[in-house]
């Protein structure tokens, strides 16, 4: 392929990437303006689980077609769903959102996000949780080393990978929506650091496992973990945070989770090359599963320490 056609492709990466780090804090506003407080967990678990629900026909459907056809006709398809979701955009309601400060430049009232997220150490703990979690989402492009340069599978094979994908987000919006909401926060933090190290597992048996029938196994596991931890701190970050402060809250998230996510892509798309996937899986699953002990470590230190005060 010629060289600046990659180079087209990587610049258009870029801008969706750009997008959708303005897309998510807006999204977050809407959700805590929209729907009640109770609601909210309901909320994010069904955007969750409809999200992951358009993977496994989306991106399952896409492996096919540019198996059969061309990338092109994925692309042109692609960009026909962003034409047709700002249609949809556009005819969407105004939301009046009242008693916000709006003072200052915009870099200034970012620093002051970063600034609210430092004072409150609730919020800290759940923003490193989810970035610890991005961290360990890396495994994607190990994944991808994996199976079409060690394994030599065919990029179908890759991309049918998303189907089980796609069915843990699933399960883990209708999961999350019914039961998480009945459990107490003791409860929760326990499923939040269980499922981190359920991350760290399932990433090592995805990558150790032979049988294919097993890797699917574990990716669906790994899918279950992961999305159950998003959605489970995303709707305690919106329970947490003042209005005045939601939109810069989630965009210092987006800035910090997704700055994780590229920072762990390029060190593991290095040392893959360098040491093997069999390697770089260890080394993320010991991440995730230690991320997992600290929160769970912090979190008892907490109750002990809120008992004895009491």
């Amino acid at each position: 392929m010629d060289p600046r056609y990659l180079w087209i492709a990587f610049v258009i990466l870029i801008l969706l990437n750009v997008c959708s780090a303005f897309f998510q804090p807006a999204m977050q506003v809407v959700i805590v303006e929209s729907v009640k407080r109770e609601q909210r967990l309901a909320a994010n678990s069904l955007l969750q689980g409809t999200s992951s629900f358009l993977i496994i026909v989306g991106q399952g459907l896409a492996a096919v077609l540019v198996t059969l056809f061309s990338y092109r006709l994925n692309f042109l398809i692609d960009a026909g769903c962003y034409f047709f979701s700002l249609l949809l955009l556009i005819r969407l309601p105004k939301l009046v959102v009242q008693n916000r400060q709006k003072t200052g430049s915009l870099g200034k009232r970012l620093r002051r996000g970063f600034g609210y997220i430092f004072k409150h150490g609730e919020i800290s703990r759940v923003l490193w949780l989810q970035m610890a979690e991005r961290a360990a989402g890396a495994y994607y492009i190990l994944l991808m080393y994996y199976l079409l340069q060690e394994r030599k599978e065919s990029l179908a094979v890759f991309g049918l990978m998303d189907i089980p994908l796609g069915i843990g987000g699933v399960l883990a919006g209708i999961i999350v929506g019914r039961w998480a909401g009945r459990l107490g926060r003791e409860a929760v933090d326990k499923v939040l650091g269980g499922a981190l190290v359920i991350v760290g597992v399932a990433i090592l048996g995805l990558f150790q496992l032979k049988p294919f029938s097993l890797m699917v196994l574990s990716s669906l596991l790994l899918a279950l973990a992961s999305f159950s931890t998003v959605i489970i701190t995303v709707t305690r970050m919106q329970q947490l945070a003042s209005p005045d402060y939601l939109a810069r809250l989630f965009s210092a998230r987006e800035m910090l989770t997704m700055g994780t996510y590229s920072a762990s892509c390029l060190v593991v798309g290095y040392t893959s090359e360098q040491f093997g996937s069999a390697a770089v899986a260890w080394m993320l699953a010991l991440w995730a599963v230690g991320s997992g002990i600290t929160w769970l470590t912090a979190a008892k230190h907490k109750k002990t320490k809120v008992s004895s005060a009491a």
